[in-house]
């Protein structure tokens, strides 16, 4: 592939990742398999793991396209693993198919926003592809911010309420039955219940911004967006494979799109696929 070099430690990481990305007989492939065996349903008891070890053996043969499309079959059977999405966007990468190694990615990073092989590999494949990532054009103070929303995942804020809610419960039963140290029991109140309505506060705004903001992923090499939805309408940009734009409507399988530099405009649904 060509495009801009990526950093030495993320290619490191990138190429670690890529050549280790079927795992062969270690507790993550082992459970996947067996999740995979369960999710077979109509299609019959291990199907699924069965197409899954297709799909990883046709990896190590090199048949990258091949490996793809069955990860694929997997997907469509249901299964919503970040493990195949991972895999399958390493499968896609090496078919020389970026669109469709970022959408890979990720949805693998929404099931897994913490793990770092993801994240090493996506940082890797914005960089390389065509239009520039926006990340890169971050300070470090948004960088952190960033990283910091994008590991307080929804299912993490679910159990730090949990535990808010038990200290707060806790807390509130002590010191109703112990009269000592009622200063530190009610210290401990105010933390849990700040901890808690935090917690709930982002968990409630996290859910509403995932259901209500739709991403896609261009996939066609090239496409040209549009003042309305039609090709006659005015040019106002041109975008290339794998760039990541948020849907505001649709008409007539048409979509309006903004471009993370604010730009909107009509891209024709074909040309994408949301995440």
């Amino acid at each position: 592939m060509t495009g801009r070099r990526a950093p030495a430690g993320c290619c490191r990481r990138v190429c670690g990742a890529l050549g280790s990305a079927i795992p062969s007989a270690n507790p993550v492939s082992t459970t996947l398999l067996i999740f995979l065996v369960f999710a077979g349903g109509a299609y019959g008891a291990g199907t699924g793991a069965s197409t899954y070890n297709e799909a990883n053996a046709l990896y190590r043969q090199g048949e990258f396209r091949k490996a793809a499309g069955r990860y694929e079959e997997v997907v469509s059977r249901g299964v919503r693993n970040g493990y195949v999405f991972f895999n399958l966007g390493n499968a896609y990468f090496k078919a020389g198919e970026t669109g469709r190694a970022i959408l890979a990615y990720e949805r693998a990073l929404r099931l897994m926003p913490d793990d770092e092989d993801v994240l090493a590999n996506l940082r890797f494949v914005n960089a390389v592809k065509e239009d520039k990532s926006p990340d890169e054009d971050l300070n470090l103070a948004t960088r952190i911010l960033s990283s910091g929303y994008r590991l307080l995942s929804a299912d993490v804020l679910a159990v730090s309420g949990s535990v808010c809610l038990f200290l707060l419960a806790a807390a509130a039963v002590i010191r109703l039955l112990s009269a000592s140290r009622r200063s530190l029991w009610i210290g401990l109140l105010v933390l849990a219940g700040m901890g808690f309505c935090g917690s709930g506060a982002l968990l409630t705004y996290r859910v509403y911004a995932e259901s209500s903001v739709s991403e896609a992923i261009v996939i066609a090499d090239e496409v040209r967006g549009r003042s309305g939805p039609g090709d006659d309408y005015l040019l106002v940009f041109t975008i290339h494979e794998g760039t990541k734009v948020t849907i505001e409507r649709m008409e007539d399988r048409w979509y309006l799109v903004r471009l993370p530099n604010g730009i909107g405009g009509w891209l024709p649904g074909a040309a994408m696929e949301i995440i």
